[in-house]
């Protein structure tokens, strides 16, 4: 990106300033540019008949879930109730299950059934 310089000479009429790169500013667009994100894959979960997508962020996925106001139902949020099992449909980087999901969920956890307070993203 181009950017003008200004100097006191520069302002008089008729004289023009000299044209560089900033490195400052090239530095920051590049950080800025490395920040945004626009192609993360949200995750798809259902709960029941509902069905919502989530924003990966890291931490539980039922903290990003209702932190981005979406109505998952919960309980105990430690595992044992079950209230918070969703199915997840599509979704990058979520923990494998833990202990407390085998023993809640059992042989469903192969059709991508995980509690929602256990299920981490990564």
């Amino acid at each position: 990106m181009n950017h003008r310089v200004f100097t006191v000479g520069s302002l008089i009429p008729g004289k023009s300033a000299p044209v560089r790169n900033s490195p400052i500013s090239t530095v920051f667009e590049k950080r800025k540019s490395e920040e945004i994100k626009p192609d993360l894959e949200k995750i798809i979960v259902v709960q029941g008949s509902n069905k919502f997508e989530i924003t990966p962020v890291k931490g539980k996925l039922l903290d990003a879930a209702l932190n981005q106001g979406k109505p998952i139902k919960y309980k105990c949020q430690k595992g044992t109730c079950g209230q918070c099992t969703v199915q997840v449909l599509q979704g990058p980087g979520l923990s494998k299950p833990n202990e407390q999901e085998h023993f809640k969920l059992g042989n469903e956890l192969n059709n991508s059934y995980r509690l929602a307070c256990q299920a981490v993203i990564l």
